[in-house]
């Protein structure tokens, strides 16, 4: 019987969204048939929260960031998106405008799917909609964490909550512990937590100083995750 330390349970809903696909490669080789491979650049916008749009999109490589803004600029991230995932489905299907702006952060291949065309292959392959349907309930749960984060965790909490959520979903396993190997800054962290870049800077220097993490640049190392995990814990 193994008497070591248990690996931490895998948390869902990171920030990062890496595979929509699952295992309907075959539904997706006949949805992407109809598909238009669009390229944008770094920076380039893909649609505006506002906007209304007859198609919905695939990312067939590169790195698509989905963000709300309000009236004053200010701007929270809902999804990273990477290879392999949807995104803007939900205005396409229902024909409201569209809730996020997508903007590629770095040079991407985006498939654009007509939402016409894509109910017409619907009907032809109704498999495609099994496709359809786990990403948007994969969408729907990481809003649902999201919320329950904005609403109920204190700010240290929410910083620790998304890096051990980043662990898990794209960390790696180094000699100082796991490394979270994507280029994320503090604004970054603050976009996503709903928390200012000053407040995160704190948080990180905080945990940093109780050799819970370390910092390098753009880079972060979790040392101890069950520790980290801790303070996430609801005091009675």
């Amino acid at each position: 019987m193994n008497k070591g330390k248990k690996e931490p349970p895998r948390l869902s809903g990171s920030p990062y969204v890496t595979d929509g696909v699952g295992k309907f490669n075959d539904e997706l080789k006949i949805l992407l048939t109809i598909s238009k491979i669009r390229h944008y650049q770094k920076g380039q916008i893909i649609y505006m929260q506002g906007e209304k749009s007859k198609c919905f999109y695939f990312v067939g490589q590169g790195k698509v960031k989905l963000s709300i803004f309000s009236e004053s600029g200010s701007e929270k991230i809902i999804a990273i998106q990477e290879d392999n995932t949807f995104f803007g489905e939900s205005a396409a299907f229902d024909r409201y405008s569209h809730f996020y702006t997508a903007i590629a952060l770095e040079e991407s291949d985006i498939h654009v799917i007509d939402i016409d065309e894509a109910e017409n292959m619907i009907r032809a392959y109704p498999e495609i909609s099994f496709l359809i349907i786990t990403t948007i309930i994969r969408r729907l749960r990481l809003l649902g964490l999201q919320v329950k984060d904005l609403s109920f965790l204190d700010a240290q909490k929410k910083v620790a909550h998304v890096l051990l959520r980043l662990m898990h979903e794209v960390g790696e396993r180094g000699s100082e512990g796991m490394l979270i190997k994507k280029r994320i800054t503090h604004e970054d962290l603050a976009n996503i937590t709903g928390l200012s870049r000053v407040t995160v800077t704190n948080v990180l220097n905080h945990l940093n100083r109780l050799k819970l993490i370390t910092k390098g640049r753009l880079k972060y190392t979790i040392i101890d995750p069950e520790k980290l995990e801790s303070l996430l814990e609801v005091k009675e």
